[in-house]
């Protein structure tokens, strides 16, 4: 019979698999294994944190892992979480930093990134200060709002070239941002979808670029988890914005500055 050590473990395990399920947008857990230091149940430690702004958070990547590694050892089996299949991989192979002693916190991109553009628009941004989108208007939200990157003198495909050239000479790292390296996720005419993630926690930012209409590009970048993203945004999209003109003649790309988003830069620019 199971003796009363491991009674308390299985118990621990299924209190953190309700505990997951329970706040769906989670965002980080970690439960220490194996649960529970003596047969007490105060002493299994949760530490998580629910997230509220997307509800996309439900299947996030990072919650099917805390899922597998709570049920890892307790004999049970659950059909719909084998049914999801491997999880992917973390980190990229263009990673310059190694990697924090946290474990990664991915998350799942908003709910219609990575579909491309939908009636002529990319997603809007949320509330938080952690995104920016061409997708809007400086009346509607001038806090997230960001200019598209127009050009002259070339195709729709040779625009299309350029950004493609643009994004793989990205160095993972620059201006203390992105060091987790970045992947192209989806590449279609007219529409690049690329993911960055951050060198400590494996937080995942979503970019996309689109080419809705000749001479013009709508950009997006945001962060997946969080409300503050501390400028990493805004200085991924400025050494992207600053290099293109540089790359390829015909583009005109604005920069982010405390001058053209005050309330951004004071909440995270700290």
């Amino acid at each position: 019979a199971p003796s009363e050590r491991a009674k308390m473990k299985d118990l621990g395990r299924v209190v953190a698999i309700a505990t997951l399920l329970v706040c769906p947008n989670i965002s980080s857990a970690f439960v220490h294994h194996p649960l529970g230091g003596s047969s007490k149940i105060h002493q299994m430690k949760l530490n998580f944190m629910c997230r509220a702004e997307s509800a996309s958070d439900d299947a996030s990547m990072a919650r099917r892992h805390l899922l597998q590694r709570a049920l890892f050892g307790t004999g049970v089996a659950f059909s719909s979480l084998a049914a999801a299949g491997p999880l992917p991989a973390l980190a990229f192979d263009n990673r310059m930093a190694p990697k924090g002693r946290y474990p990664p916190t991915p998350g799942s991109p908003k709910a219609g990134v990575g579909k491309g553009p939908q009636d002529g628009n990319l997603l809007y941004c949320f509330q938080a200060p952690n995104c920016f989108t061409s997708s809007t208007s400086p009346e509607d939200d001038p806090d997230h709002y960001y200019p598209p990157w127009l050009y002259t003198g070339k195709t729709r495909e040779e625009a299309m070239a350029d950004l493609v050239k643009l994004v793989k000479s990205y160095p993972p790292g620059q201006g203390g941002v992105d060091g987790g390296g970045w992947s192209i996720a989806a590449e279609r005419p007219g529409y690049l979808w690329v993911q960055y993630e951050s060198a400590k926690r494996g937080y995942i930012d979503d970019l996309e670029l689109a080419i809705v209409e000749d001479g013009k590009v709508l950009v997006r970048s945001s962060s997946r988890l969080g409300f503050l993203d501390f400028t990493v945004n805004a200085r991924r999209i400025n050494w992207l914005a600053q290099q293109l003109p540089k790359a390829a003649a015909g583009w005109t790309c604005s920069t982010i500055t405390p001058e053209t988003h005050p309330a951004y830069f004071e909440k995270n620019d700290r």
